[in-house]
């Protein structure tokens, strides 16, 4: 099956993240394909500098983990009214826009927005 996650959350504040996070550890391992879209606040997830302590939890580390087996996107319109661009986020994420996850959408079997 092929599944997109939109993720909206930023890395700290909820437990939205961690769940979508999870989620797409468990998609990948039962052998499905999985595309990530980072979306509203969750463009923030791109950032490069994003450094939490060694006992706090670290989203950059399962997102370059992910990015081996998926593609992760994050919404240009977004970062830039956030301040978030092509030159400050890591490059396990691909600068896109709202077409490209609407032909995602298109062509996914499950849409899952978190």
């Amino acid at each position: 099956m092929n599944f997109v996650l939109v993720i909206t959350s930023g890395p700290y504040g909820d437990s939205r993240l961690k769940l979508a996070l999870d989620l797409s550890v468990s998609i990948l391992k039962a052998g499905h394909h999985l595309k990530i879209f980072l979306y509203s606040d969750g463009v923030y997830n791109a950032l490069k500098t994003i450094s939490p302590a060694s006992d706090e939890f670290n989203p950059q580390s399962i997102f370059s983990e992910l990015a081996r087996r998926s593609k992760i996107y994050f919404c240009e319109s977004a970062g830039l009214r956030r301040g978030v661009d092509k030159s400050c986020t890591s490059k396990d994420f691909t600068c896109s826009g709202l077409g490209e996850l609407s032909d995602m959408i298109k062509n996914a079997d499950r849409v899952i927005s978190l």
